[in-house]
């Protein structure tokens, strides 16, 4: 099974569709703060089997005012504190939720959680593909993000971007999984960002020291 966003998207302002183009989820950020950096993103489930499709590049559903969605969860950066879920009315924060194993940045480190199946499963960041296994001595392939690729100057054809899902997960599982996937690709958006203005400025701190020495 694959999800696919429209295309040109981030995970966290998109339409997940099945391979058929059915909606699946509906993601936007509802808030944000340049003073402080934070955000809020909502993710909404969208039950198929309503007879819609949704063009490969659309990104919004208020054409079809009689399709049916729920608030799934929201996900709120936080550049001070933990971040923090709500997930079907329940409230997480992030640092109890995953343990963090391995070397890297912040965003670069493994994430362990546990599913809603009891099972442990572990999100393999890496740089620009995350892929999620099973935390055991099987360590099979549950999820993986493919990114878009255009095709241009190789010899891969061009592909559109997909979260493919190995196995037969559950819905619940399913939803755990978007759910943790759009955190943590925001959550790694977030910190490139700050890390760019954080070299920018030390750039700029250097370049004033040059000119007044």
């Amino acid at each position: 099974m694959r999800l696919l966003p429209a295309k040109g998207t981030p995970p966290w302002a998109t339409i997940l569709r099945t391979g058929n183009g059915e909606p699946a989820y509906k993601i936007k950020e509802i808030d944000s703060s340049s003073l402080t950096g934070g955000s809020t993103t909502a993710i909404y489930k969208i039950p198929l089997g309503q007879g819609v499709r949704v063009e490969p590049d659309q990104t919004s559903t208020k054409r079809m005012p009689n399709l049916t969605t729920a608030e799934l969860a929201t996900v709120k950066i936080r550049l001070l504190h933990s971040d923090e879920y709500t997930v079907n009315g329940q409230f997480i924060k992030v640092d109890n939720f995953y343990k963090k194993e391995g070397l890297g940045r912040w965003y670069g480190r493994d994430r362990i959680w546990t599913g809603p199946d009891g099972i442990r499963y572990r999100w393999k960041i890496k740089d620009t593909k995350p892929e999620l296994y099973l935390n055991d001595g099987d360590k099979r392939l549950v999820a993986k993000f493919h990114r878009e690729h255009s095709g241009f100057f190789s010899t891969r054809e061009a592909c559109p971007a997909s979260l493919e899902f190995f196995g037969q997960p559950t819905p619940e599982l399913v939803d755990m999984i978007v759910i943790t996937f759009v955190h943590l690709e925001k959550r790694r958006a977030k910190d490139e960002e700050f890390e760019k203005e954080m070299l920018k400025e030390s750039l700029k701190e250097g370049l004033k020291e040059g000119l007044s020495g």
